[in-house]
C-alpha cells in the first residue's frame, strides 16, 4: 500500500470514527430520555445501536493506532464532514418527540451503512484486510438494526397521534406496519403479504 492510498484509508477511517462517536452520544442521550420507556421495544434497539458502535470504534482505532495514529487524531481530523451532516439532525434532541427520534436514528444509521460500504470498496481495493473485516460487520449490523426501527416507526407515530386527538382511522397504525412488511418480505424474500400471513401484530410493540 502506497503513501498516497494510506493516506486516502486513513481519512476514510477517521471520518467514520467521528460519525460513530456522534451517533454514540446522541443515541445514548435519547435512550436517556424518559419519552422512550412507553415504547418497551425501542430501548433494546437504541442499546444495541450504542454497543455495536462502541465495539466497531474499538476495532477502528486498532487500525488507526497500528498505521501511526492516535484515536484523538483521528477524531480531530474527521470531525468536520461526516458529522456536519449528523448535526442537523441531532442538534437539540431533548426538544423531539420519538417518532422524530427514531426518525433521524434511521438517517444515521443509513448514513453509517454508506460510510461502510465505501470503507469496503476502498480497502477491498488496496488490499487491506483488517478495515475489510470491519466494514464488513459495519454492513452486517447496521442495516439490520436500521429494519427494527423502521418497523417501530408506524406504531410510534400511531401513538403520538392517538395522544393528542382522538384518530378517524384508529388502524391506520397496523395498515402502515402490513404495507411496510410487505414491502420488505417481497423485495427481500419474494414474499407477497398481499395475498395472506400467518404473522400477527397484535401487542407487537406496547
Amino acid at each position: 500500500m502506497n503513501e498516497t492510498h494510506r493516506a486516502t484509508l486513513q481519512h476514510c477511517i477517521n471520518e467514520i470514527i467521528a460519525m460513530e462517536r456522534d451517533i454514540i452520544n446522541a443515541v445514548t442521550l435519547q435512550i436517556e430520555d424518559p419519552q422512550i420507556s412507553v415504547f418497551r421495544e425501542l430501548r433494546p434497539i437504541l442499546q444495541d445501536i450504542v454497543h455495536r458502535g462502541d465495539l466497531r470504534i474499538g476495532l477502528l482505532k486498532q487500525i488507526t493506532e497500528h498505521d501511526g495514529s492516535s484515536f484523538g487524531s483521528a477524531i480531530k481530523e474527521g470531525v468536520t464532514s461526516i458529522t456536519g451532516t449528523l448535526a442537523g439532525l441531532y442538534g437539540r434532541i431533548r426538544d423531539h418527540p420519538v417518532s422524530r427520534m427514531i426518525r433521524d436514528d434511521i438517517i444515521a444509521l443509513q448514513v453509517a451503512t454508506t460510510s461502510y460500504g465505501m470503507l469496503l470498496t476502498l480497502a477491498l481495493g488496496i488490499g487491506h484486510r483488517k478495515s475489510t473485516d470491519v466494514a464488513s460487520l459495519g454492513l452486517k449490523t447496521c442495516p439490520s438494526l436500521l429494519v427494527g426501527l423502521s418497523d417501530l416507526l408506524p406504531a410510534v407515530v400511531f401513538s403520538e397521534l392517538a395522544h393528542d386527538a382522538p384518530l378517524p382511522n384508529p388502524e391506520a397504525a397496523h395498515a402502515a406496519m402490513s404495507e411496510s412488511m410487505r414491502k420488505r418480505a417481497k423485495k427481500c424474500h419474494g414474499i407477497d403479504l398481499s395475498k395472506g400471513t400467518n404473522m400477527t401484530m397484535e401487542n407487537s410493540f406496547f
